[in-house]
């Protein structure tokens, strides 16, 4: 053979040597020899091929790779996963640096997109929040607390109400406060208007009344189907008097002011209050009728009473 012949056949064979092995390189380089079906290609070391191999294999066994192309094409923050011999169906994923997890990724994206996963598969990615969420305690119920409110309620109500001192007469009580929703202190102003009583001076009768308003601290002690309250009292009042059956007719008043203690015991139906009060008040100025003669002698005098007891029932209604 000539020598220009012979160079020619040696270049030719070893080129075709190199060529060969290549192939099997990129041939080896492909699936393990078991599956023979899954052909996956990626333009990057993260992830490589071999790494999504790798993490296929922890989800589903070699034996039951689906038989498909997988072109995968990384970036810097995603990755683009092309799956199907026309690789029309691309899945883009957001993910992180790590190449292991990048492989993990995509791995999941075959066996997910492919079939259910199989129930042996171990080692399968984890969806985590960004801050775990620690589980509850078994031996230990969880407490209902019920936040404590500074907020009150405001009462308005009217009753009516019998005056004891110098005989039992009717009368009319109306009242504002501010209490809280539940137990707790409060405060309430009221006024009260009582009918008139009598007494026998002299010849003839004179009535009076004391038409007084009051301020009251109160202190409420509350259940669900019941409240009770205590209020200390201070009272202001005007006495009004005017005589009938004498010679002259005439007509005074006088204020006078005092102190005194209540309880109030009631049940509460939504926002209406029904309500029992019993109140005693001590007069701190002492007061009386007097009835002068025409003519010459002794005046006629009588003192007012210095205590008065009322009880009352009545309604409230509850807003804020």
């Amino acid at each position: 053979m000539p020598p220009r012949v012979r160079s020619l056949s040696l270049v030719l064979s070893a080129a075709l040597a190199a060529i060969l092995a290549v192939g099997r390189a990129e041939a080896g380089s492909q699936i393990p020899a078991a599956d023979g079906a899954l052909v996956i290609v990626s333009d990057s070391d993260c992830p490589s091929a071999e790494a999504v191999r790798d993490a296929l294999v922890g989800l589903r066994p070699v034996e039951q790779w689906p038989a498909l192309s997988v072109a995968i094409r990384a970036t810097a923050q995603t990755l683009v996963v092309e799956i199907g011999p026309e690789k029309t169906n691309p899945r883009q994923l957001a993910v992180g640096p790590d190449c292991a997890m990048r492989a993990t990724d995509v791995a999941l994206v075959i066996s997910t997109w492919t079939g259910d996963l199989p129930v042996e598969a171990a080692g399968a990615p984890v969806l985590q929040p960004a801050t775990p969420i620690p589980p509850p305690s078994q031996d230990k119920r969880p407490e209902t607390v019920i936040p404590k409110s500074d907020a009150r309620e405001s009462e308005i109500g009217a009753g009516v109400l019998a005056a004891t001192a110098g005989g039992i007469v009717p009368g009319i009580r109306v009242e504002f406060g501010r209490m809280r929703p539940g137990s707790g202190l409060g405060w309430q102003v009221y006024l009260t208007v009582p009918a008139a009583r009598q007494v026998n001076v002299g010849g003839g009768t004179t009535r009076w009344t004391r038409i007084s308003a009051g301020a009251a601290l109160d202190a409420r002690w509350a259940m669900r189907r019941f409240f009770l309250d205590g209020a200390l009292v201070g009272v202001a009042a005007l006495t009004y008097a005017w005589g009938q059956g004498y010679v002259a007719n005439q007509s005074d008043w006088s204020p006078t002011w005092a102190l005194g203690a209540g309880i109030r015991a009631g049940t509460p139906w939504g926002r209406i209050r029904l309500w029992l009060d019993l109140c005693a008040v001590k007069w701190l100025r002492e007061q009386r009728v007097q009835i002068d003669p025409v003519t010459t002698g002794t005046a006629n005098a009588a003192n007012l009473p210095s205590w008065d007891a009322q009880a009352a029932i009545g309604i409230s209604y509850a807003f804020q």
